[in-house]
């Protein structure tokens, strides 16, 4: 019997298995947040809410924990310099991007 993927047919497996660990303690309002972020791409907060029907409250608390865990990416959202878009960082790309912190690319 040959083993067979765990997602196979998930784009974002890679990055559920991740985080897996960062993320098996937090609260299902957290985890809610990160599988929108993960599914729609960059969102603004209201994008969040409305996705998410979640009250803004407990969206901004999830968005400050996985800002904690560092699987939140924040960006400016050039529409609206108020609001900031957030997305869930992609491991080859933090890995990249400390590398050429480092001068090592």
């Amino acid at each position: 019997m040959q083993k067979t993927e765990k997602y196979p047919y998930s784009e974002t497996a890679q990055v559920s298995d991740v985080y897996t660990g960062r993320i098996e303690h937090l609260s299902p309002s957290v985890k809610l947040v990160l599988k929108v972020l993960e599914y729609r791409g960059l969102l603004t907060q209201k994008e969040l809410v409305a996705e998410s029907y979640l009250p803004p409250r407990t969206v901004r608390y999830a968005l400050n924990r996985l800002k904690k865990e560092g699987i939140l990416e924040e960006r400016l959202y050039y529409k609206d310099a108020r609001q900031c878009l957030y997305a869930v960082k992609i491991p080859q790309q933090d890995e990249m991007m400390s590398n050429f912190a480092c001068g090592v690319v």
